[in-house]
């Protein structure tokens, strides 16, 4: 089988367009009223294969589909990214208890690097969505995945792991009707840019600077140019976060200036430190990679509250920024 896809089961489910992966729990049933397929998934670790698609590094593959009905606690379905070998290998990406949620699969169904992304409050019994994804692979190996509902684009992440995907709709404990299945290469995603090297002035190269004194805003040394403190070669991108910091006041919160860091979520290591502004209470911090996710620590140097976290962060595109 190869791409293009496109299938909207008119007059029933064409031989040899998909088979049960995983545990394999599932009963698949043309519904001629409906003009659909209606997946009965059990309480395990299921997947419909699309068979009928090609295994490939760079492609999109989207559901028309809705849940009739719920024996677990919760709405749970999306996509399984199969490489086709053993089992379970593959990535998971799935709308669960009303958010996105991803994790990579081995071959004998071990899951690893569960993580929670964007909400999907629409998740729940009776609402129909047209649900696509877009998968590449970058040239570093690394893949980069999109998730869009109703054309709408809720959801961007990267991954390591494995060759090559064939896309699968996934479901634990619920029926979900799928009216058509569609998909084709490549994707929509772009390129991903290459690392770039140029070579240290002599004086730089001397200095022997390390991510601890780089990741500091206003580190200063003798033989940093400015550029080093204020763009983190580390975390270098062309996107932001930026927010603000208020004290609890009447009748409204009051914009402060506090001390407030930026660190990289998974490794802890402290990407940037600023103050908020004192008259807006807005802080920033540019020209960051898009790529990780970030804790944002404000602390009161005046001792008067106790520090404020917001976690699991995302830089946004910058589109305001000087050269």
């Amino acid at each position: 089988m190869a791409y293009p896809l496109d299938e909207s089961f008119d007059v029933g489910i064409p031989a040899g367009f998909a088979s049960n992966g995983g545990a394999g729990g599932i009963t698949a049933t043309w519904n001629e009223g409906a003009q659909a397929v209606d997946l009965v998934f059990s309480h395990a670790q299921n997947f419909w294969r699309i068979d009928a698609a090609e295994v490939a590094q760079d492609f999109w593959f989207e559901i028309d589909a809705e849940v009739m009905a719920v024996t677990y606690s919760s709405t749970c379905f999306g996509f399984w990214l199969w490489t086709g070998s053993g089992t379970y290998q593959g990535h998971r990406l799935i709308a669960w208890a009303q958010q996105w949620h991803h994790s990579v699969w081995d071959a004998d169904g071990n899951q690893s690097e569960l993580t929670a992304h964007a909400p999907a409050s629409w998740a729940v019994t009776g609402v129909r969505r047209t649900l696509r994804i877009d998968v590449k692979r970058g040239v570093d190996g690394i893949w980069r995945y999109r998730i869009s509902e109703n054309g709408d684009v809720v959801w961007e992440g990267y991954k390591r792991h494995y060759a090559s995907f064939r896309p699968s709709i996934y479901g634990y404990g619920l029926t979900l009707r799928v009216h058509r299945v569609a998909g084709g290469i490549p994707s929509v995603l772009p390129e991903a840019s290459l690392a770039r090297f140029r070579a240290l002035p002599v004086v730089l190269g001397r200095t022997q600077p390390v991510p601890d004194l780089a990741a500091l805003l206003r580190f200063s040394h003798r033989a940093f140019h400015r550029l080093a403190g204020t763009r983190n070669h580390y975390y270098a991108g062309d996107h932001h976060i930026t927010g603000t910091v208020k004290e609890k006041d009447l009748p409204e919160d009051r914009p402060v200036s506090r001390r407030v860091l930026l660190f990289d979520e998974r490794t802890y290591a402290v990407v940037r430190e600023t103050w908020s502004d004192p008259v807006t209470g807005v802080y920033r911090f540019d020209r960051l990679s898009e790529v990780p996710r970030y804790v944002v620590i404000a602390y009161d140097h005046k001792h008067n509250f106790r520090a404020v976290i917001a976690d699991n962060l995302r830089a946004e595109p910058m589109t305001d920024a000087p050269a």
